[in-house]
């Protein structure tokens, strides 16, 4: 029987994950598919159905997205290390009917990180207090950081902030706070609102390093900025790409076919350039 993988969301019909995904699955010769399973926030009994009905449909793993990674973690059994720590899953196993949750978020936005700068001892902003963010300050602190959170809603930032030991910031002092790394970790900037940026070139340091999560589109208008201002940028499709590798690893335990995997992402982004 077919087992079926897929990504859990709301939206979720711009993933990139299924060409991925699909790609690695045929490369390794797998019996299985990857699918798109769009949840909508409209009824919250929905999430909850879906984890309860996993056996039934042959489900036996699944990518989360925004924005489920906090609140899929009322329906685990269990939970790696990581995931508690980080008080987010990216990543599920349905394994001898328990549902195993992982973050994988982590190590994707760092392996994204040093492709293009040292990270360790810099100094970094990062925006936005949802779970990914909780991911990548976490995997910045390990790596000897100074981070930094900007949220919209302070109180949000300074929970977040007094929960891993580090600093929030006003708005008003980040233009000459001098941040080396830059990471935003909201929607702000995503389809449709794509002139939106929480920051200006003003605001970004010359030679520093911008990512996005953000990968529709991939050039966001932060992006944007931050060239205008001379900095380093990453856009969101190398995180995504490295922590899609870290779940094929989590599920089937082998390595993933990374160049398989980079191929298909960058044909379906030319499919929609």
């Amino acid at each position: 029987m077919t087992k079926i993988y897929g990504i859990v969301g709301h939206p979720v019909g711009h993933s990139l994950s299924p060409a991925m995904h699909n790609a690695a699955l045929k490369a390794e010769g797998i019996d299985a598919e990857y699918r798109l399973f769009d949840i909508d926030q409209g009824n919250p009994e929905d999430l909850a159905n879906f984890c309860y009905e996993t056996d039934l449909k042959g489900i036996a793993g699944f990518s989360v997205t925004m924005p489920y990674k906090e609140a899929i973690m009322d329906y685990m059994d269990n939970l790696d290390v990581l995931a508690k720590e980080v008080s987010s899953v990216n990543t599920v196993k349905n394994e001898d009917f328990n549902l195993n949750g992982y973050n994988t978020d982590v190590t994707g936005a760092i392996k994204a990180l040093q492709e293009k700068a040292k990270i360790k001892g810099k100094k970094a902003l990062v925006l936005g207090a949802g779970g990914v963010a909780r991911a990548i300050i976490y995997g910045l602190r390990e790596f000897g950081v100074e981070v930094h959170i900007f949220n919209r809603t302070v109180q949000k930032a300074k929970a977040l902030a007094k929960q891993f030991d580090v600093e929030t910031i006003e708005f008003r002092k980040i233009k000459d706070a001098g941040f080396d790394i830059i990471v935003n970790a909201t929607p702000v900037g995503m389809f449709p609102n794509t002139d939106e940026s929480l920051l200006k070139a003003d605001q970004i340091k010359k030679g520093s390093v911008v990512m996005d999560i953000i990968t529709h589109p991939i050039q966001t208008q932060l992006l944007k900025e931050a060239k205008k201002a001379d900095a380093e940028t990453i856009s969101g499709e190398r995180m995504l790409l490295h922590q899609a590798a870290d779940q094929f690893v989590i599920w089937f335990n082998r390595p993933a076919p990374y160049e398989a995997m980079e191929k298909a992402l960058y044909e379906e982004l030319a499919k929609r350039a």
